[in-house]
Parts: structure tokens; C-alpha cells; sequence
């Protein structure tokens, strides 16, 4: 399936993203985290999105950026996840403005009509946002398939941005070029990710190999045993039917997921927290 093509490390010590998964999960089981719908002003406009974590202790906040879908369940539970884990708060900017696709065809002509350059300045705005209203003294961003490559190209394109995570995307060429990146970025991508020219193991080489040409500070992981789309598990919305018939969700692999969260975890606490 290669849909995509149309948009033109380090560990750790052992102990550590075990100790970090262990006061996620306590966390997790304790209380239930808070969420609510929220505006923020682009310009003369207001920009919809989810804010979760409002009264969470730590000063820093985490931009969390949609898969093709839009803002269903399954990146919903992404962002709560994130927030629960780091104790900060996560933002969830709604680029389709309230639509949510149900099937791959209509994600497809969604991402495909998706003003890109006007996501990113949405994501200029939550920065602005959460910086201003939310005293959040640093922000990160996370991005997710499409949202993956619209992570790379904020922290290419707007200095708000205090790190980056991608996974599994690269933004296309003309809506910014990576080598511009300044803050500290880490990247995951599954080796048996099929999806062709955007987050499959050879373009994901490409997109690491720009990285050490500008010099941008990075983590880049590789996932041996994982596909398109592993840190969404299958109770979480992608079942095994959905997998079995969207080729390019194939393989989903647990072990794969619960390291990237660790990672992921312990690079924005590094990154955001100091």
C-alpha cells in the first residue's frame, strides 16, 4: 500500500524504562486522568483540540499530533497515555476540525486534502498556547504516522518547538527540509513497515542520514519485529481484523511498543523537564 508517496541507540541502563513503565502504570490504575475540550487563537481563528493533564505538577507541556484518522480513540488514548506517564500536559490540536475517518480510503483523501503548512502554524498556535495560558515553560511535540512528519516539520519550521518525537513518518521535502532542525529529536521506525517512500526501512535510513548531515541532535531506534503503526495495540483500536486487512499495519509487535514508550518517556523528561 503506498498511499503515502502521494505527499510529495541509546538505551539506557536496564532498570531505568522498566521503573519508568512501572510508575506509568501505577498512575494509570490510581486515578483517572483529566480531559476537556479546548480553543486556542491562530490568528484570527480558533483551533480546536483536547487538553489532557490540566493539573498535572510538571512545567512542561507535550503536543500530541493525530494519525491520518483524526482525532479518534485510538490517538486520544495515545495522549493519555502520554500525559499519565510524564505527569505533564498533553495537547491534541484537531487539524480535520471535528472529522474523524472510519476506514483507510477516507483517511487517505483526508491526510491527502490536509492543509499542511496550515497544521503547522496549529501547532505554532498550541505551543503559543500552552507557553502563554497552560505556563508550560517547555513544549515537545509527538506525531504519529502523518503525525510523525508534521512533528519533524514544526520542529523544522518553528522555534516554539523544544523537542521532537516522530514515529513511523517524514514529512515531504517541499513542506520543509530536516537538516534545519535545532532542537533534540528522536525517531522510531518498524523495519517491516511497508508503507513505500514514507516510513519504510529505506526511507526511514534517508530521513536518518539527513539528520547527521545538518548536525541535528538525535535518537534514531529501529524496531526489527515491528510494522506501520506498533505503538497502537490491539485493544486499543487497531484490532487484528483491521490488521488483517490493512497491509501496512502489519506486524504489531508488544515488545516493540512498551520500548519505544520508555524511550519516548525518558527523552522528554531529559529534553522538557530541566
Amino acid at each position: 500500500m503506498h498511499c503515502f508517496v502521494q505527499l510529495g541507540g541509546y538505551l539506557g541502563s536496564c532498570r531505568s524504562p522498566f521503573r519508568l513503565l512501572v510508575s506509568y502504570r501505577k498512575a494509570s490504575h490510581s486515578r483517572q486522568l483529566q480531559m476537556a475540550a479546548v480553543t486556542f487563537k491562530k490568528q484570527n481563528t480558533d483551533v480546536p483540540g483536547i487538553l489532557y493533564g490540566e493539573n498535572t505538577p510538571n512545567h512542561f507541556g507535550v503536543i500530541v499530533v493525530q494519525e491520518w484518522w483524526g482525532l479518534n480513540e485510538v490517538i486520544k488514548k495515545r495522549a493519555q497515555e502520554l500525559s499519565d506517564g510524564l505527569q505533564c500536559k498533553a495537547l491534541l490540536p484537531d487539524f480535520y476540525r471535528g472529522k474523524v475517518a472510519a476506514q483507510p480510503d477516507e483517511a487517505h483523501h483526508m491526510m491527502t486534502n490536509l492543509d499542511w503548512p496550515g497544521a503547522i502554524d496549529d501547532i505554532a498556535a498550541a505551543c503559543q498556547y500552552l507557553k502563554e495560558s497552560k505556563q508550560c515553560k517547555k513544549v515537545g511535540i509527538v506525531g504519529f504516522c502523518m503525525g510523525g512528519a508534521i512533528a519533524l516539520a514544526a520542529a523544522a519550521l518553528h522555534p516554539a518547538v523544544d523537542a521532537a518525537i516522530c514515529f513511523y513518518g517524514t514529512p515531504p521535502a517541499q513542506l520543509c527540509d530536516v537538516k534545519n532542525i535545532k532542537v533534540p529529536v528522536q525517531c522510531h521506525f518498524g523495519e517491516q513497515d511497508k508503507s513505500q517512500g514514507f516510513s519504510d526501512l529505506a526511507t526511514a535510513k534517508g530521513l536518518e542520514q539527513k539528520l547527521k548531515e545538518g548536525n541535528v541532535p538525535h535518537e534514531f531506534y529501529y524496531y526489527p519485529k515491528a510494522g506501520h503503526a506498533f505503538m497502537n495495540p490491539p485493544d486499543g483500536g487497531f484490532t487484528d481484523e483491521m490488521r488483517s486487512k490493512v497491509e501496512m499495519l502489519r506486524p504489531y509487535d508488544e515488545e516493540s511498543r512498551q520500548l519505544a514508550l520508555s524511550r519516548m518517556f525518558e527523552f522528554f523528561r531529559k529534553n522538557l523537564s530541566s
